[in-house]
């Protein structure tokens, strides 16, 4: 084999013009192909199989070379690219910045309006939220809210929501003042039910306990005479549910016993045939490998003999049957 081949590119202008040029890799790699394909060493012998290796070497190192510059290629267009996105990126982040700064003003009194509005309406809320669950509340709750709201000054501060202001508390309180007369009555009503309610069950509790001392001398009589039969019961029963126990245990310990130890002669048994199926199919596979073997040594030592029956030496032989089994003679083919 020529060591001159031109399987192994060495230069890197050629890589990178092949790149540059539409179809040019897929043209360099046909001319390697075709190259390395145009040798054919001799399988038989170490030095021909040595030059087999020695082709593919090359060939990877082709490879390797090749796609080392077109890395190298991508990483010029990249750091190309990262240079005008990263100005782009700076240039729209300088436009952003300077109509942030236009709009700064404009801005800045927008929000300080709109803090003013949101303080007095938040103001006029706080004077609504005291009928928040009102209905909830004792008297003495919303006379504290009233006297609260009383105390609460409306005055110029409000600008524009003063009368608005005055007007929400004027509603709210008189809400508050209705709710408390209501609340007081409500409340005077309910006194006098809770002094009648407890009157009365001062007088049910009397007759409870009565009852309760006449029921628990009854009771503590039936109770002794029950006391030893169920004891007796008691007892009987604990026997009858120990024994019961005792022979579930070992039933259950029976069971399981039996259970494991068909569990173990199945997995043996599985085993074992997992063992004999893989022997018996390498066997048969070794077999048939041996068989295919024999034949085409069979078919080759026929195929030899015809041809030196015709003058033709072993070696050249050899030589045109190795050629024709590798498909390196056009339309002729060894038929196993």
């Amino acid at each position: 084999m020529n060591a001159k081949l031109e399987i192994e590119i060495a230069d890197q202008n050629i890589v990178v013009s092949a790149f540059r040029t539409p179809g040019g890799t897929a043209e360099l790699f046909e001319r390697i192909a075709q190259e390395a394909r145009s040798h054919v060493p001799d399988v038989t012998t170490k030095k021909g199989r040595d030059q087999i290796g020695s082709l593919a070497l090359k060939i990877s190192k082709s490879k390797t070379f090749i796609e080392k510059c077109g890395k190298e290629l991508v990483a010029e267009q990249k750091a190309q690219i990262k240079l005008i996105d990263d100005d782009r990126i700076a240039t729209v982040k300088k436009f952003d910045e300077l109509r942030n700064e236009i709009l700064a003003p404009r801005d800045a009194w927008e929000q300080a309006e709109k803090d003013r509005v949101a303080k007095h309406e938040n103001a006029i809320l706080v004077i609504k939220e005291h009928l928040q669950e009102l209905s909830t509340l004792d008297s003495s709750c919303i006379a504290n809210r009233i006297e609260h709201l009383e105390n609460f000054d409306v005055d110029y501060t409000f600008e524009e929501y003063e009368e608005q202001a005055k007007l929400a508390k004027f509603e709210t309180l008189e809400i508050l003042r209705k709710a408390l007369a209501d609340r007081e009555k409500l409340e005077a009503e309910q006194a006098e039910l809770e002094r009648l309610r407890q009157a009365e069950q001062a007088r049910l509790q009397r007759e409870h306990e009565e009852r309760i001392a006449r029921e628990a001398a009854e009771k503590a009589t039936r109770e002794a005479e029950e006391k030893a039969r169920f004891e007796a019961e008691r007892v009987q029963r604990e026997k009858v549910e120990s024994e019961q126990r005792e022979a579930r245990l070992k039933a259950e310990k029976e069971a399981a016993e039996l259970r494991a130890a068909q569990a173990a002669e199945n997995e043996r048994k599985r085993i074992e045939a997992e063992q004999f199926a893989k022997a018996e199919a390498e066997r048969k596979a070794a077999e048939a490998r041996e068989a295919d073997v024999a034949h085409k040594k069979q078919i080759c030592s026929e195929a030899l003999k015809g041809l030196t029956d015709l003058g033709v030496n072993v070696d050249q032989g050899k030589a045109i049957l190795n050629a024709i089994n590798k498909g390196l003679v056009p339309h002729v083919s060894i038929k196993f």
